[in-house]
This record gives C-alpha cells, sequence and structure tokens, in this order.
C-alpha cells in the first residue's frame, strides 16, 4: 500500500509540473517543500558571501548576502540545520578566458559547486550538455542533488544503478523536474535542448518556490517554433531565457530563441547564474515586523509616484521586483483611485488629490476617502529655458487657463513673445491640482484644451517643442515638482525648461517643506476609510512615516517629511 500511494504521488507531480500549465502557486509549493531561512552575515560581508550548512559546510547555491544577514532557500528537510557565511573560492578552470563575457556566469557558478570542469580541469563552456548533465547542474543548483528520498524503483531501461547520474536523475524524476522521452526510455545521453532545459529548470524553481522577474515585450523572431508542452515556461522565466543575435541586418538586429538547438554549458550558465543572481526574494527584518513577509498591500497610484513603490519593496525585501505583488507599474492618478474604489486594490500612493468626478464617484459608492500624508510635493509651472520670463501670479495663471486671457508674455511681465499654454488631460493627476488650485469650479478653456498633453512626460517634451522663433514663443506647462526633477535623468529637461516663481517664490525643497510655496502639498497614502486598523494596508501607512518609510521617500526622489 505504501509503494502504491509513493507511485501515485509521483505520477501526481509529473502530470501537474508536466503539461503546459504552469500555476502560480509558489508560496504553497515552498512551504512545503523549501523553506527560507538566514542568519547574521558576521566578518565575511562580501556581495560573494554564500551560505553553507556549519556542520557539513556543504555549500547552498539558492543563497545570497543581503545587509547584514546571508540568506537561502532550503529543502524543508534541512529546515533546523544551522547555515553560516562563507566567502568561496572560484574553481580555476585550465581554459579560463576573463577576456570572453561568456566565462562570467560559469565562473560565478563555480564558485557553488553547480558547474565543475573535467579531468582535465576545463570548463568547456561550449560544449554541448547531455540530459543526464543537466539534470546535475539543476539539482545541484536547489541544493537536491544529494537529497536522501524514498525512491520509487523507475522503469528507464537507460538508467541503470551503477550509473552516476542515477540516484540524482531518481530525484529529480521523483520532485516531477524531469520526464523520459517515453515510459521505458531517458536518453541520459542526448544533448539537452534549449526548450528542454528552459522547461527543467522552470519545474525545478516552482518546485523550490522560485520565482523569475517578469520579462518585457522583446524581438524574438522565432518565439513561434517553441513547442506547446514549453511555451509557459518560456513565461515563468521571464527575461532568463536563452538567444543569440541575428545581425544579417545590421540595422534591425533581432534575437532568436532556437529553442531546438543543444543547450551549452555557457547557456545553462546564463539561465541559472542570472536566476541566482535575481530571483531570490527574501524579506527584510521590516518586513517581517509589520507582517509583509506574509502579505504585502495591493498597491497603486499615479504615474509619478511609481518611484515609491519601487522604493518600498526594495527597501523590504531584497530583489523586490521579484515579489509576487510587485506592480509592474501604477495604473495613473484617475485610474487608481477608481480602482480603489472599486475594492480592486488595498492603496494608493498618490501625489494629488482625488479630482471632482472621483469625489463624486466615492459619494455614488458610498466610499469614504482617507489621505494621509507621507512626503512633501508640489505643483509647478514651467516654460523653455530661453524664456525671459521669471514667474507668474496665481491670478495670471488662472486668467490663461481659464479665461484664455493672454497671447503674449509681455501680457504677464516678460518679453514679446507668443504664450503657448498646454494643459493636461481631466482624467490626469495633475488636472486635479488645477481644480485645487485655479480652476474654482470651471473648466480649461477650449482654445487651451486644444494643446492638450495626455502623459506627464508628453507635456514636458510638448513645452520643449513648442519653442519657436519666427515669431518668438514660448510654451507654458505644469505638473508635479519631484516629478519633474526626478525624470531629468530620461529626458534631460533641465537642458530645455526651467521652472517659475509662483507669486514671487521658487519652488525648491526648502519653499515646499515650509510652505511658503504657494502651491506647496503632500503625496498621500490613500485608503478607504474603512479599510481595518491590522490590514497590510494600515501597516504601510504606519511605515512610511517612521525613519525607514521616509527614507523610502527620499529614495524615491521626494521630500521626507521627518528630516
Amino acid at each position: 500500500m505504501k509503494k502504491l500511494l509513493l507511485i501515485i504521488v509521483a505520477l501526481c507531480m509529473i502530470l501537474t509540473t508536466a503539461g503546459c500549465a504552469f500555476a502560480d502557486g509558489s508560496d504553497e509549493v515552498l512551504a512545503a517543500n523549501f523553506v527560507k531561512v538566514k542568519a547574521p552575515i558576521g566578518e565575511n560581508k562580501s556581495w560573494l558571501a554564500v551560505a553553507r550548512y556549519k556542520d557539513t559546510k556543504e555549500v547552498i547555491p539558492l543563497s545570497m548576502s543581503y545587509g547584514d544577514y546571508i540568506y537561502a532557500t532550503v529543502p524543508a528537510e534541512n529546515k533546523d540545520r544551522e547555515i553560516e557565511s562563507f566567502i568561496p573560492e572560484p574553481i580555476e578552470f585550465t581554459d579560463i578566458n576573463d577576456y570572453n563575457p561568456d566565462f562570467h556566469d560559469v565562473k560565478m557558478l563555480s564558485y557553488t559547486g553547480v558547474i565543475r570542469g573535467n579531468d582535465k580541469g576545463e570548463a568547456r563552456i561550449y560544449d554541448n550538455v547531455t540530459r543526464a548533465e543537466a539534470v546535475a547542474m539543476v539539482m545541484r543548483f536547489i541544493g537536491l542533488e544529494n537529497s536522501k528520498m524514498e525512491y520509487i524503483k523507475l522503469g528507464f531501461d537507460d538508467v541503470k544503478s551503477d550509473d552516476w547520474f542515477y540516484f540524482v536523475v531518481m530525484n529529480a524524476f521523483n520532485c516531477g523536474i524531469v520526464k523520459g522521452d517515453s515510459e521505458k526510455i531517458f536518453s541520459p545521453d542526448r544533448d539537452v535542448t534549449r526548450e528542454e532545459i528552459t522547461v527543467m529548470v522552470v519545474r525545478a524553481l516552482q518546485y523550490a518556490g522560485v520565482r523569475c522577474t517578469p520579462r518585457q515585450a522583446e524581438n524574438n523572431a522565432d518565439e513561434h517554433k517553441i513547442s506547446n508542452w514549453a511555451k509557459d515556461a518560456y513565461e515563468y522565466i521571464g527575461k532568463y531565457y536563452v538567444s543569440d543575435s541575428d545581425v544579417t541586418d545590421p540595422e534591425n538586429p533581432v534575437r532568436l530563441l532556437n529553442p531546438q538547438k543543444a543547450a551549452t554549458r555557457a547557456d545553462i550558465a546564463y539561465i541559472l547564474n542570472n536566476i541566482q543572481a535575481h530571483s531570490q526574494v527574501y524579506a527584510t527584518d521590516a518586513a517581517e515586523y509589520y507582517g509583509f513577509d506574509k502579505e504585502m498591500p495591493i498597491i497603486d497610484g499615479s504615474t509619478s509616484t511609481y518611484p515609491f513603490t519601487q522604493a518600498v519593496y526594495g527597501a523590504l525585501f531584497c530583489h523586490g521586483e521579484t515579489h509576487p505583488q510587485f506592480p509592474q507599474s501604477h495604473s495613473k492618478s484617475h485610474a487608481s483611485y477608481q480602482r480603489l474604489i472599486n475594492g480592486e486594490v488595498d492603496m494608493l500612493f498618490a501625489s494629488v488629490y482625488p479630482a471632482s468626478d472621483i469625489l463624486k464617484m466615492a459619494e455614488e459608492k458610498k466610499v469614504e476617502l482617507e489621505l494621509i500624508p507621507i512626503a512633501y510635493d508640489a505643483m509647478i509651472f514651467f516654460t523653455n529655458k530661453d524664456n525671459p520670463a521669471e514667474g507668474l501670479t496665481k491670478e495670471q495663471i488662472s486668467n490663461i487657463y481659464v479665461n484664455n486671457a493672454y497671447v503674449n508674455w509681455s501680457e504677464v511681465g516678460g518679453s514679446d513673445a507668443l504664450l503657448y499654454p498646454y494643459c493636461r488631460n481631466n482624467d490626469s493627476g495633475s488636472h486635479a491640482q488645477m481644480e485645487k488650485h485655479f480652476l474654482g469650479g470651471n473648466e480649461i478653456h477650449p482654445e487651451v484644451q486644444k494643446e492638450t498633453s495626455y502623459t506627464m512626460s508628453n507635456v514636458l517634451t510638448d513645452v520643449i517643442k513648442a519653442q519657436t522663433e519666427e515669431p518668438v514663443g514660448y510654451g507654458l506647462g505644469y505638473s508635479i515638482y519631484y516629478y519633474y526633477h526626478n525624470v531629468d535623468a530620461v529626458l534631460d529637461t533641465k537642458r530645455h525648461l526651467k521652472l517659475l516663481a509662483i507669486d514671487g517664490v521658487m519652488p525648491t525643497d526648502e519653499t515646499i517643506a515650509d510652505g511658503t510655496y504657494p502651491l506647496s502639498n503632500n503625496t498621500y497614502i490613500v485608503l478607504r476609510k474603512d479599510t481595518p486598523p491590522d490590514s497590510p494596508a494600515r501597516k504601510m501607512a504606519e511605515f512610511m512615516l517612521t525613519e525607514a518609510g521616509q527614507q523610502c521617500v527620499e529614495n524615491a526622489g521626494y521630500g521626507k517629511l521627518k528630516k
């Protein structure tokens, strides 16, 4: 009966991991198969530090240093074994070539023994890898090469008990990580293909509860050649799949997956080293203290506040961008408020007060919003750098946008130059700022609305492009102070634009913090008023007002409330 039960369990593993569906249930798998452990890093504080078991000195490949700790993902059977940090030495391969970038991944995996040399000490990175060798590398990587399992006797005619790979193949089969070419044939000596190793790695990662960073859309010319049984694995592996560059047309290079191509040691090293370096997610002390290691709030917000989300995940988790709840983007101000009101998200990072239509929607749905200040920010106005004008009054801004009262900068204290005002769309956060400070229940004038910028970046680039020489003319636009500064690294805006004083006060970190700049305001965490006190969203609001949370504010490029 016991033997029958084991066979049933093994078959279930095979069926659930060998098909096309790779369910997102890694946390549950991790709880059953693997655990995350940590220990003080001590004197071995280095980015090269990894973990090993203190009793046997056996290296744990799925480990890394972060802050003051060494972290590791280990089989559940080893959860009570003490770990320690150390700095390993790489294998000195006799054919190493430090000028060849492909050697880097092989060298890094040699630190933890995932990749080893042949009997001549050679890495032979461009040699094809057999299926048996591939299984051994994958099982070493997740720490199961020498795991003691209760084996099911399997009927592969080409895997014998005296083969060097017998137990590692059995371990992998029992875990559902590999299958045979048929019920009787495993084909240990056949070269493993790129898509086969991708599937093996993904099954191993799912078994260990490790996720990969999602990838953006890329130009892979032969993605259609991936076998159906491997497509979901390519999706799961994120951006760590192997590909080649096709430069037949140097002007339009493309990537080729070549999924049926034999995988080399360099190919497998590329996959495993990138996963080791980027896909281990560990919770910091702060995350554990607030319970974020168990549950994070579902976060959304405006475009300008996305750096808050990035900073928070970066502070709370090692490789926070791989966390299953890390959002790849924000939904923008208007849409994020709608999602909060509809209960689709738990909280927002918002740089603006909700617009009038959002408040009306909340009222209709009997939802009360709660705004908790966590940082300083401000609405700002800007023009082209060549414009001699230095500032505007609030009254002049209202007349420009509500009444379309001026067509020349000379009418508002500037030089003789045409005035080209740009506005934002009504469902933007910046428009909500206009409502708050200038519109007084009115709409932006229809003539001004003809020059509407539909994204935060567009209003900057639109004003840059608005400058004319014959006749001379300059643009005018508005945005959020810290977004304007943070996006400079990408758009090089400060070389083309300048900020304007409002009522004689320039927007600076100091004038915004002390409130002397007239358009100063806050960035908020926004919750539904009925959010429970012990919820992750409430805990996030609490965290953001701590010293660590305010450091996140600064890391996001905003002004801290608490100095």
